[in-house]
């Protein structure tokens, strides 16, 4: 095959044009990493901290007191997990932790029969190597919920119940310390393995994999936070609602798109920054887009997902958001196609 001077002039200036590009995002991805992943696990763990001391306070002390703390405490936990639950890379994807913070949505009951079974004998817990073997159903905030709220548990009149609650508290704090520290201690580029023969640089392969994780997450809080459990499309099943026991489904679909623009701005350069810079419309369209899906979740009622609405008048309300939420979905796989990565298949997108 001949190449022409005007083809490898063409080609030369490309690659230029390329490993300045790399650049750029080397820049934003550091930023992403420094700035919101490590500083939002900072907060996960501290208050995962919180709850470990709220839940032994409880048990050293129950009453309607130590209860009510040790439920506030479990509030802002989840919170701090929203902000970075739409991110399943790095060191939270080993031993299934992403999976164990929250078995959601356990549709046959399986956390309530594994606690009930634990609660009968609280020591089995204290053995070695228990937390390795241990079923993803009780090693999270799920388990720690169906404690602290579920009918079947009472941990302030049932010490068993609370010996249960406070190890798996303990264990939840120490595990969210150790992603926590990993990420501390370590590159976003240390977590990706790129395949053999790939010229992608790994920092564009990181930021590859963050689109494609912000992209889907917007497709759980879519379609398995809000659709499924008011029965959009088919039956409603409240009790599939993410958190809905502690009432906290709302507020956490609330965190979820608010960190979507707070991702999209953290650092300098931030991804809209460099967006702007490669594709200032599409980009602009983005930031509109994040924006009216905050708008839109804040005019749901504060009991949308408690109060007895009919299923028709939860569809009508919810309508907005899901449209929106589709848009802006649209609208971030436009730009990050347009900016030259591959977002692949996602097989929850789609109306």
């Amino acid at each position: 095959m001949l190449i022409t001077k005007q083809a490898l002039a063409a080609s030369v200036a490309l690659l230029a044009g390329s490993s300045a590009f790399a650049d750029q995002w080397d820049n934003t991805l550091e930023q992403i990493q420094s700035q919101y992943i490590v500083p939002k696990y900072e907060n996960f763990s501290a208050s995962a901290d919180e709850l470990a001391k709220a839940t032994a306070a409880l048990c050293l002390a129950p009453s309607d007191t130590t209860l009510e703390t040790a439920k506030q405490a479990f509030s802002q936990n989840i919170q701090d997990w929203q902000q970075v639950q739409w991110l399943n890379f790095g060191p939270v994807t080993y031993f299934m932790r992403y999976y164990a913070y929250e078995y959601w949505p356990d549709k046959k009951g399986v956390t309530q029969r594994q606690l009930r079974t634990l609660s009968a004998d609280p020591s089995t817990m204290a053995t070695p190597k228990f937390w390795t073997s241990a079923s993803i159903a009780v090693r999270g905030m799920t388990a720690i919920e169906s404690l602290l709220y579920h009918s079947d548990f009472d941990v302030v009149a049932k010490n068993s119940d609370c010996e249960v609650l406070e190890a798996i508290s303990r264990h939840h704090a120490t595990t969210t310390h150790d992603v926590l520290t990993q990420w501390q201690q370590s590159q976003a580029t240390d977590w990706i393995f790129p395949e053999e023969g790939t010229t992608a640089t790994p920092e564009h392969l990181v930021v590859e994999q963050l689109m494609q994780q912000w992209i889907e997450h917007m497709s759980v809080v879519k379609d398995a936070k809000l659709e499924t459990p008011i029965g959009y499309k088919d039956q409603p099943t409240l009790k599939l609602a993410e958190f809905y026991r502690s009432e906290q489904t709302l507020p956490a679909i609330l965190t979820n798109l608010k960190a979507y623009r707070n991702l999209y701005h953290v650092g300098q350069p931030s991804l809209f920054d460099t967006a702007m810079a490669e594709q200032p419309e599409l980009a602009q369209a983005l930031e509109s887009a994040l924006a009216e899906n905050v708008k839109t979740a804040l005019q749901l009622p504060d009991d949308y997902f408690t109060a007895d609405y009919s299923q028709a008048e939860r569809i009508k309300m919810a309508k907005p958001l899901v449209l929106s939420i589709s848009n802006s979905q649209t609208k971030l796989s436009n730009l990050v196609t347009k900016l030259g990565f591959q977002i692949g298949f996602n097989s929850r997108d789609g109306d």
